[in-house]
């Protein structure tokens, strides 16, 4: 008989939990979001602040090994709201390693 409550009362912690889980941020969220990025920040801030990205890309520039290559990164984050979709794209910029990755530019592609 003991363990009914305790049963119901697991239940109702689990339930709990799950109310305040934050599900993916709607389109309008996404917009205030990308109000607070800034040149500069570490591609881990991005990822905490809007998640992991829907797509990724990868670019080299320099065409010869003397050249100094400069990477860049982007990562694009896509959104639908009532109006429509929207299209975050963020661009990072690395001259070292792939840990010095930071924000270089963004852009709303599409709403």
């Amino acid at each position: 008989m003991r363990t009914l409550p305790i049963a119901v009362l697991v239940l109702a912690t689990l339930a709990a939990s799950v109310a305040f889980a934050s599900p993916d941020p709607t389109l309008v969220e996404a917009e205030r979001m990308s109000n607070t990025l800034r040149q500069g920040m570490a591609l881990e801030d991005v990822r905490k602040l809007l998640g992991n990205p829907g797509r990724t890309s990868l670019r080299t520039d320099g065409n010869s090994s003397s050249e100094a290559k400069r990477s860049t990164l982007q990562w694009i984050y896509t959104w639908t709201g009532t109006a429509g979709t929207g299209t975050l794209r963020v661009d990072f910029g690395s001259k070292t390693t792939p840990e010095a990755w930071k924000v270089t530019s963004w852009a709303w592609a599409s709403y």
